[in-house]
C-alpha cells in the first residue's frame, strides 16, 4: 500500500530533513523536563514514497546507459517513529483509507512506540485533539503536554480557525508548509476572474477577507471608449499588485497575528525557480526562554544545507 503513494520532488526530501532535525533537538532536549511529548501529523500520507533513482552504468564501459530503480524512501512518520529520544505519543492523521493502513502497518513496526492513526479530515481532527488535549495541565506525574506539529497539506487544506485553535494550546511547535503557489494561482490575475469560489478558499486559509484589499489595485483603463466620464467601475478594474514575495510577507504577518514567534520563510522552488512552497516554523508557547530556543534551533535548521531548490526571503 505505501509503494504506492508516489509525490514530491527535491523540495520534499528538504522539508523532512529540517522536520527530522527538529525533531531530534525537540525530545532531545525535553526529555529530562517532566513533559509528556507528542508529534502530531496532520497529512501523514502513508509513511514513506516511491522515487526513480538514476544508475549509471559502469563507468569504464563504452556506452553505458544510465537506467531507473524504484526506492522507498521515509516519510514524515516514519521519521517520527525513528526520532531518538522517542515521543511519547505520536497521532497520524490521515483521510485516505489506504493510506491510513498503511500507517498502521508502519506502527506495528514499532511496538515500544505509543503510535496511533486517525482516519478523518485533517482540520476536524486537529481541532478535536487540541481541544480534548490537557496541555499545561500538569497530571500523572508530568508537567504537561509539549508536541510538534507537521503540517504538509495536499494542498489549501489547512484553514486559519485550525490554525488558531493550535496556538491557542500554547504548547505546540508548529512546522507548516504553506501552499504559496496555490495562492498565487487562486489569486487571479485580473479581479474579473477572481470568482467567488476562490475568494471563499483564499479566505479560508488566510483566516480574513482583507487580503483582497493588500494583493489587488485598481487599473485606469483610458482606453474604455464607452465608458461614461463618472462611471468609475467600468473606467477602473481590480488588477493583482502582488507579487509571490508579497503574498507571501502577507501569510507571515498573518501567522504572527496568531503565534508568538514565526520564522522567516524559506521558499521552495522547482529547479526552474518558481515558487512552490513556503516552508514556517512558528512557536505558540509565550514562554521568552522557550522562544529563544527554539527560534535559534529552527533558524539554523533552515539556513544550512540551503540548495538552490530553497531559497531565503530577501
Amino acid at each position: 500500500m505505501a509503494a504506492e503513494h508516489r509525490f514530491g520532488g527535491d523540495w520534499t526530501d528538504l522539508k523532512l530533513d529540517a522536520l527530522r532535525k527538529y525533531l531530534s533537538f525537540f525530545t532531545t532536549a525535553l526529555c529530562n523536563k517532566g513533559f509528556e511529548l507528542y508529534y502530531i501529523d496532520a497529512f501523514a500520507g502513508s509513511g514513506g514514497r516511491l522515487i526513480d533513482r538514476v544508475i549509471v552504468g559502469e563507468p569504464f564501459l563504452l556506452g553505458a546507459e544510465a537506467k531507473l530503480e524504484q526506492v522507498y524512501v521515509p516519510g514524515s512518520a516514519r521519521i517520527a517513529l525513528q526520532t531518538s529520544p522517542p515521543f511519547q505519543q505520536i497521532i497520524l492523521i490521515e483521510r485516505h483509507g489506504r493510506r491510513c493502513a498503511a500507517l498502521e502497518a508502519l506502527c506495528a513496526e514499532y511496538p515500544d512506540i505509543r503510535a496511533r492513526t486517525q482516519r478523518g479530515e485533517a482540520n476536524a481532527a486537529l481541532i478535536d485533539i487540541c481541544r480534548a488535549t490537557p496541555w499545561l495541565r500538569p497530571q500523572r506525574g508530568c508537567s504537561g503536554i509539549r508536541a510538534v506539529l507537521f503540517l504538509d497539506p495536499y494542498g489549501m487544506n489547512v484553514e486559519f480557525a485550525t490554525l488558531q485553535k493550535i496556538a491557542a494550546t500554547q504548547a505546540i511547535d508548529v512546522w507548516y508548509l504553506f501552499p504559496l503557489s496555490g495562492v498565487y494561482r487562486q489569486a487571479a490575475k485580473s479581479g474579473e476572474k477572481l470568482t467567488p469560489e476562490k475568494r471563499a478558499s483564499i479566505t479560508r486559509i488566510l483566516g480574513t477577507s482583507e487580503w483582497e484589499r493588500a494583493f489587488y489595485g485598481r487599473e485606469e483603463r483610458a482606453s474604455d471608449l464607452f465608458a461614461s466620464f463618472g462611471d468609475e467601475e467600468n473606467q477602473a478594474k481590480l488588477r493583482r499588485v502582488a507579487d509571490v514575495r508579497t503574498i507571501e510577507s502577507y501569510v507571515k504577518k498573518r501567522l504572527e497575528s496568531i503565534f508568538p514567534h514565526v520564522s522567516e520563510p524559506r521558499t521552495l522552488t522547482m529547479k526552474n525557480g518558481a515558487p512552490l512552497f513556503s516552508l514556517f516554523f512558528a512557536v505558540s508557547s509565550p514562554n521568552p526562554k522557550a522562544i529563544a530556543l527554539a527560534k535559534k534551533v529552527a533558524d539554523h535548521i533552515l539556513a544550512t544545507g540551503i540548495s538552490s531548490q530553497v531559497r531565503p526571503r530577501k
